[in-house]
């Protein structure tokens, strides 16, 4: 008898340990911080929060929108670059933190402005 208290109070005590752990798979929020660099220029970093939506992002309504309907893949944003035509200015797009408490990160690096945003959709902010 002893043995199955001691059992089930390890197994109790255990169950109350794991408690904030399991709180924490609960958390679904959206953080990410976008940098942009033009070359010659200083990077622009924004931040962008989802669920809320809000941050220091131009439009993170918006940007949001896009991004929930992507299911949060940045490579998924695309759109077509029609008539952005060749030249050569590059663009780097660096993308990190959390899409609905999962870990995400980007890294694209596009010949000139039209095409980052293509590549960005309205998500990337210049």
């Amino acid at each position: 008898m002893r043995s199955i208290t001691t059992t089930a109070l390890c197994g109790a005590f255990l169950m109350l340990a794991a408690a904030p752990a399991v709180a924490d798979w609960g958390n679904r929020s959206t953080t990410l911080k976008i940098t942009v660099t033009a070359a010659g220029q200083a990077p622009r970093t924004y931040t962008l929060n989802c669920d809320p939506d809000g941050g220091d992002h131009p439009d993170p309504a918006r940007a949001c929108a896009l991004l929930r309907s992507a299911g949060g893949k940045l490579g998924a944003l695309r759109k077509p670059a029609g008539n952005c035509g060749w030249v050569f200015q590059p663009y780097k797009v660096g993308v990190t933190g959390t899409w609905q408490g999962r870990n995400v990160s980007y890294n694209g690096t596009y010949t000139n402005l039209c095409r980052a945003k293509a590549a960005g959709a309205g998500v990337f902010a210049f």
